[in-house]
Formats: structure tokens, C-alpha cells, sequence
């Protein structure tokens, strides 16, 4: 795909991601500003408040998984990236992350695509689980994400974009995600596979350990 259509592709999905949240958090303020509801002003700024935290979450994680934050073979501050899924997940009510980081042998460009691997997962652990998990085997890294839940599956058009086929929707349909993750592992040599048991849907990439 053409850079800059694969480009104008990711930066329709982060406006779309960030866009969600400023729904709510609009509303809100108009709930605040409406002297004509004085008893609505208390669930306004609840609203308000929840808004500004999902944004700042969704925010502070795309910089990391899509910008160019710390894009380089450094090691990874594991810490820092446990904060960001956690405070990630908290703006999903009905989807809990189990966090599981086994090596501190993760490369700043590796948590990047563990990152996008995990906002792959999203849709699929819907009311349900997913499981973030980093080890090392051997001189190998190997990255998995897992949704597990009665809806847990991964599209057709998902496992095409995995594949190496080119999105023909733009952003939509959750196309763009996948072929953005399948680029970003194959630059760095990680290989991306995807599994689709019954109940579940897991992504796992496996590459060179390159942090000493």
C-alpha cells in the first residue's frame, strides 16, 4: 500500500477513536451550562469527568501505539506500558485485561506492536477477557493477545488484512488495524499469526530478542 494512503487510513481510525469519547464529554458540558436543569449539573460533571479520562487514556495510548513516541530498539519501560493498558481497559466497562509480562527483554518498537495487537483484540473480548501476554523463549520474544468470550472472533476482512491484503474500505470495518500491525511486525522482523479456536481469538507474534 501506498505510504500515504496507508496514512490518511491510520489517521482516520485515531480521529474515529478519539472522536467516541468527545460525544459524551460535549453533552456534559452542556448538561454543566444549562442553568435551566440545576438537579442534572451533579451528573454532568460525572459525565464530564468520565469523558476527559477515557480521552486522556485513549490519547496517551495512541501516542505510544500509532505516533512516534520512543519509536526505537531501546528497552521497553514495562511499568509505564503496564499503566497505559490499564488505564485503556478501565474505559471499557465490559471487557477485563489480564496483564502478563514474563521478560523485560521488549523492545520499545516490539511494545508497539503488542500495543496495536492488543487494540486488534478490542472488539473481539468484548464482554469478556483479554489476555496481554510478553515471554521470552529462548533468544525469541514471543507477543500474544487473547480474547476470550462468547463473541470472541476475528472477521473475515481481518484475517485478509493479516494476510497481506490491502483494505478496500478505508478505516472501516476494523481492516486498517490489522494491515498496520501485520507492517509494523514485519519491519522488524517479528511474524504475525493469528488463531481462531472456538470461544477465543488470539494473535501471537514471535521475533528476535534484541534488548541485551
Amino acid at each position: 500500500m501506498e505510504s500515504s494512503k496507508l496514512a490518511s487510513y491510520v489517521a482516520s481510525r485515531i480521529c474515529h477513536d478519539i472522536a467516541s469519547p468527545l460525544t459524551p464529554l460535549m453533552q456534559s458540558l452542556e448538561l454543566l451550562f444549562d442553568d435551566s436543569m440545576p438537579a442534572m449539573k451533579v451528573e454532568g460533571e460525572k459525565a464530564l469527568r468520565m469523558a476527559v479520562a477515557t480521552l486522556d487514556a485513549k490519547l496517551k495510548f495512541l501516542r505510544f501505539a500509532i505516533g512516534s513516541q520512543q519509536l526505537n530498539d531501546e528497552q521497553a519501560n514495562v511499568n509505564e506500558a503496564r499503566v497505559l493498558f490499564e488505564r485503556l481497559f478501565d474505559t471499557y466497562s465490559k471487557i477485563r485485561l489480564e496483564w502478563t509480562m514474563e521478560t523485560h527483554r521488549i523492545s520499545n518498537r516490539q511494545l508497539r506492536v503488542l500495543m496495536n495487537m492488543t487494540l486488534m483484540m478490542i472488539e473481539p473480548a468484548a464482554h469478556g477477557v483479554c489476555r496481554v501476554t510478553a515471554r521470552q523463549e529462548g533468544e525469541e520474544l514471543v507477543l500474544d493477545v487473547e480474547a476470550l468470550g462468547r463473541f470472541a472472533n476475528l472477521k473475515p476482512e481481518v484475517l485478509e488484512a493479516l494476510g497481506g491484503a490491502e483494505p478496500t474500505g478505508g478505516w472501516g470495518g476494523g481492516a486498517i488495524q490489522p494491515y498496520f500491525t501485520r507492517v509494523l511486525a514485519e519491519e522488524i522482523g517479528m511474524k504475525l499469526v493469528a488463531r481462531t479456536p472456538q470461544g477465543a481469538a488470539g494473535l501471537e507474534a514471535r521475533g528476535a530478542v534484541v534488548v541485551p
